[in-house]
């Protein structure tokens, strides 16, 4: 419409009313100035302007300025409703996540949508297993699975009017990468991730994570969290995959004792044609021996002997599981306890001292201002306290947050336990195995015994409780 206005086929431009024309004020006033000083006449109907009949009207301004605090108004409002039932865990879009269905008695809950979680369930599975987001993609498309547009589609033939989703296997990465970052698969619901730029713009940008409302047991959940956690565990760890290509099972869970680092898998193919796996810490690799030792272990070593100890502690478990479950829940509690009266009393001890330094703080001050010491003297004082004070106070928020995790980790021997309990067996680890049972494994460097025998300590750290050794 402006550019007709500006080749001169337009001399009339009428509206409902100023609102529905612009609320943005300047720019609203800019846009009739410019119609009045090219001679085109403006008409706002319920508003009764006529630029050619009241065109000095000193309440046109007035008017555009209150439709934009309108505007403004009601846009804060809204969120406001919108946050609320976020906060109740009331389901607020339009569109249920692939998945799920809006419940037909409670639009603002959602219910399982079974063919469709099926493949949700299917592809926590595979990224339990190391399958990475390409090669899940090209299955997909290979199968001929819906894509979750598509699904929704066919579901919903009148939503979209477009033909864009009308490849119906179309999988993308991003899809994939959405799925496993949802945390509506759970059982809850996230709001507030994102947000427009502003009122004016429809460009968004992410929210910090303690600003977003989550609302937990809002709706059945499609999968476990103990299969979240082992997913986003393999996600996080880098998964390169091999010549072979295969992707390696142990990324992300070897550690080398001394320098801390990542040991690094190396792949060399042998003259039958088969290859030999190998792990050297990443330090050693990259910059030398001067900063590490190889911590040099064969893949086959690794495998066998985790797989071992996995073994040995699966059937201490069937063998006698009350037992098992004493032994974890006495060791590991007590441990717990122990650690918390520690660092309950540490804590008590430097909150009664930030106490004290506040009265002695005061106390310097009323001394200087009553004359009884010196500024110079009061200066030096005030700035040695209030700079223990500072280190005091960081030091009771850090142990705050250790004593929260602390807290939310005492019951470690029954999360093991739960995760234990469905395995009756272990004939082959994968990457869903180890990471759902294993938290780290620790490789040190080879060394020579008094007999001059050279052997190799593996240490294997399990989820929830740590070293598990034999009582």
């Amino acid at each position: 419409m402006y550019k007709d206005i500006q080749n001169g086929k337009i001399d009339l431009v009428v509206v409902k009313d100023l609102s529905r024309f612009g609320r943005n004020y300047v720019e609203t006033g800019m846009y009739v100035r410019e119609f009045t000083d090219n001679n085109i006449r403006f008409i706002a109907a319920d508003d009764n302007y006529d630029s050619l009949v009241n065109g000095d009207d000193l309440l046109f301004p007035i008017k555009n300025v209150v439709n934009e605090m309108y505007a403004r108004d009601v846009s804060k409002k809204t969120k406001a409703a919108k946050k609320a039932k976020a906060r109740d865990g009331q389901f607020i879009d339009s569109k249920a996540p692939f998945g799920y269905k809006i419940d037909p008695a409670d639009r603002h809950h959602l219910i399982i949508d079974e063919p469709a979680a099926q493949v949700v369930k299917r592809i926590f599975r595979l990224a339990a297993e190391g399958i990475g987001y390409n090669k899940m993609a090209k299955m997909f498309r290979e199968e001929k699975v819906l894509s979750p547009i598509a699904y929704f589609n066919k579901n919903n033939p009148d939503y979209f009017k477009s033909d864009y989703w009308r490849k119906e296997f179309d999988w993308h990465v991003t899809s994939i990468r959405a799925i496993l970052d949802n945390e509506v698969y759970l059982g809850q619901l996230v709001y507030g991730k994102r947000r427009n730029k502003s009122i004016k713009s429809k460009e968004k940008v992410k929210n910090p994570r303690e600003e977003w409302i989550v609302a937990e047991n809002c709706h059945e959940p499609i999968i476990t969290k103990e299969l979240w956690d082992t997913v986003h565990r393999i996600l996080s760890a880098k998964h390169r995959p091999a010549k072979t290509g295969e992707i390696q099972m142990f990324a992300g869970l070897l550690y080398c004792a001394d320098c801390g680092h990542c040991l690094t898998y190396s792949q060399k193919q042998r003259r039958d044609g088969t290859y030999h796996g190998s792990y050297s810490c990443w330090m050693y690799k990259t910059h030398g021996k001067e900063y590490c030792a190889s911590h040099y272990i064969t893949f086959d070593t690794v495998y066998n002997i985790v797989l071992e100890d996995i073994r040995k502690n699966l059937f201490r478990y069937r063998a006698d599981s009350k037992k098992f479950s004493v032994f974890l829940g006495g060791k590991y509690q007590s441990m717990t306890d122990k650690t918390l009266n520690q660092l309950n009393e540490e804590y008590e001890h430097k909150l009664a001292r930030c106490t004290e330094l506040d009265k002695i703080l005061c106390k310097l001050y009323e001394d200087n201002a009553l004359g009884k010491m010196p500024d110079s003297r009061y200066e030096r004082m005030a700035s040695e306290y209030e700079t223990e004070q500072a280190e005091i106070r960081q030091s009771l928020s850090e142990l705050s947050v250790r004593l929260d995790k602390l807290k939310s980790n005492s019951d470690s021997a029954v999360k093991f336990i739960n995760v234990i309990r469905k395995y009756t067996n272990v004939e082959k680890l994968d990457a869903a195995i180890l990471n759902e049972l294993i938290d780290k494994i620790v490789v040190h460097h080879k060394e020579k015994s008094d007999d001059g025998r050279t052997y190799q300590q593996i240490e294997i750290f399990y989820r929830f409780i740590g070293k598990l050794n034999a009582s």
